[in-house]
């Protein structure tokens, strides 16, 4: 099984993968459901971090084409 994550920016991108693969039971076709606010916050002050530099970096996965493709065995078609 194949899925392709679409970046969510790339609607046309997500539009072409979901024709070009709408007949392959094989592959599946998402969008990135990640949204850039979500990550944790915390109400208390903590100490600083000791590494020196934010280890959660924006993600560069999707390069230029706009989706990744990932193999799985786990990954069912919806």
């Amino acid at each position: 099984m194949k899925l392709v994550i679409v970046d969510r920016a790339r609607s046309t991108t997500y539009e072409r993968m979901l024709y070009l693969f709408a007949s392959d039971p094989t592959v599946a076709v998402i969008l990135d459901r990640r949204n850039p606010d979500d990550r944790r916050q915390r109400a208390e002050q903590r100490a600083p971090d000791r590494r020196g530099q934010e280890r959660r970096q924006k993600s560069t996965e999707f390069g230029g084409r706009g989706f990744i493709v990932v193999e799985s065995r786990n990954v069912e078609p919806s």
